[in-house]
């Protein structure tokens, strides 16, 4: 399981810091980020000039982007057919005010 904690090598690209210090090294086939200003590796969303471009991180260091999302409950075919038939008086009243007749186009 991947670790849903926020790094400098961040696959959204969002990973920031404010002191503009870091430094992304490609050290034996894999990347690295190193701190120019402490010259050492960065420690990522410990450091207190660590920020995410995109708001996504928390207190405790979790990228939000990496959570997964709750899967959203699945809708009837009976609520789908309600919600197309609401739709569908929509853009019949629509349809109406413009002075197109709706049961005669069908």
């Amino acid at each position: 399981m991947a670790s849903t904690k926020c790094s400098p090598i961040c696959p959204f690209r969002a990973f920031y810091c404010t002191k503009k210090a870091l430094i992304i090294k490609r050290v034996g086939g894999r990347l690295e980020a190193w701190c120019a200003w402490t010259g050492d590796r960065c420690i990522g969303y410990k450091c207190q000039f660590a920020t995410c471009t995109k708001h996504a991180l928390l207190p405790d260091g979790t990228c939000r982007l990496k959570i997964k999302r709750i899967k959203k409950k699945e809708i009837s075919i009976e609520e789908q057919a309600a919600k197309i038939e609401r739709e569908m008086g929509n853009i019949r009243g629509k349809l109406k005010k413009l002075g197109y007749d709706f049961d005669r186009l069908e």
